[in-house]
């Protein structure tokens, strides 16, 4: 019998002729920001990711942005509607209904009293952060800074990309360092000992996606919130990966309690169905009021199409009651991965961290489960960074949860995910 041969040692090649060609073309011509993997989307429906070549895949990362499920029958139908007999783009110079309506549901839905919409998750950090320096000069602070913790990932704006430190190997920091942001370690002493004269708000994600997920504990969040009411300086909250019913609620945060409440928040991804995208800066007054008439603006934040396919999004999280089947099946999906041997896992909700032990990187596993010879199902789950004092890597899994099932977890686990897994560690 032929030893087996170890996944990085093996070739994965699109699926088909068609997708080949698709490749050839995008690699001929597009900048080279994004190594994808060499799977073709034609066309995404449910759970499912449909190649041109007749290969389907289940879509375990959901492009960050589908909640609820791939073409949503009335998030589709309500963005068909408004295209059909309203508006296109039109300025925010003027008003629209769609907009009333989108900032209507999003302070009821959050609790907050205003709300700046945006186009995309980095768009919506980076107007956050000019919000919490902005307010620092009106303090009368010369050099005001934020504060931040190592592993972050706020989008990929200057500011942010310039101070990333939680991948070196990644070409960030290429460009001079951006000033205002402090980046510290992720406890409570750190961030403590940073905070001085000069510090107008602490800046964080509920749990950290792009680096693991790593996540966060109630008396860590706690911790820093009480810093931040002590110091008098505001509390910030990227929930662009982890809102709107991922992690089992409609803001992560409050997995903690309403003592938790941050000052604002980013949305973004979920906000739009992966039908559009739409962000936004959602906040308290005290905080919010310093966005006055010209200081931030987005052509495309608030625009008609966007609002009424957040609308229909938001309406759709509470009616199929998302952030409660998020937990059930989060649970139920841990428990199923819990049984392979090689790895260790941990979740909150939908967002989930699968470590991979004695890798450099999960890379590997992750091609064979979407692309292996006669995989069924075919995975798509998105290879994570890697902890090398730990000796593990990272995947992560986060399926549209509108579109799952137990029954799909155990086809899924049963059937790839753990004949893969199982043997990924060296």
């Amino acid at each position: 019998m032929q030893d087996f041969l170890s996944y990085n040692k093996r070739q994965y090649s699109p699926l088909g002729p068609r997708s080949a060609e698709f490749i050839r073309r995008i690699d001929a011509h597009s900048a080279h920001n994004y190594e994808p993997y060499p799977f073709v989307v034609e066309r995404a429906k449910g759970p499912w990711l449909y190649d041109p070549d007749g290969n389907k895949a289940l879509d375990f990362l959901s492009a960050y942005s589908a909640i609820l499920t791939h073409q949503h029958p009335g998030v589709i139908e309500a963005v068909k509607k408004e295209m059909a007999a309203g508006c296109d783009l039109v300025s925010r110079a003027i008003y629209s209904a769609p907009f009333a309506d989108m900032v209507e549901i999003i302070t009821r839905l959050t609790g907050y009293d205003r709300v700046m919409p945006k186009s995309d998750g980095g768009s919506s950090t980076d107007s956050a952060l000019s919000g919490l320096l902005m307010h620092g000069y009106e303090r009368g602070i010369k050099n005001p800074e934020v504060i931040v913790t190592e592993n972050y990932f706020h989008g990929r704006s200057w500011i942010f990309t310039s101070n990333a430190l939680f991948d070196p190997e990644q070409s960030f920091r290429k460009v001079p360092r951006a000033r205002g942001v402090v980046v510290v370690k992720d406890n409570i002493d750190a961030i403590k000992a940073a905070i001085d004269k000069n510090t107008v708000g602490i800046f964080i994600e509920t749990h950290k996606g792009e680096a693991g997920p790593l996540f966060s504990t109630k008396a860590h969040f706690l911790a820093i919130r009480q810093l931040t009411r002590e110091n008098g300086i505001f509390l910030g909250v990227d929930e662009i990966q982890t809102g709107l019913g991922r992690c089992g609620y409609i803001m992560a945060w409050q997995e903690y309690g309403e003592e938790a409440r941050p000052d604002f928040v980013t949305l973004g991804k979920a906000l739009g169905g992966g039908i559009i995208p739409v962000s936004a800066v959602v906040g308290t007054e005290e905080f919010m009021k310093i966005y006055t008439p010209g200081s931030d603006g987005s052509t495309f934040g608030g625009y008609p199409l966007a609002c009424v396919a957040a609308c229909a999004v938001l309406n759709y999280i509470i009616e199929e009651n998302i952030p409660e089947k998020v937990k059930e099946l989060g649970q139920y999906f841990v428990g199923k991965l819990r049984t392979i041997p090689g790895i260790e896992v941990e979740n909150r909700g939908l967002l989930i961290r699968v470590e991979i032990k004695n890798v450099d990187t999960a890379k590997y596993a992750c091609h064979e489960m979407l692309l292996g010879k006669n995989r069924n199902p075919r995975i798509f789950m998105k290879h994570g960074h890697a902890n090398r004092e730990k000796n593990v890597a990272y995947t992560r899994i986060a399926p549209p949860p509108g579109a799952m099932t137990k029954e799909l977890i155990d086809f899924a686990v049963e059937n790839t995910i753990a004949p893969v897994l199982s043997r990924a560690s060296k």
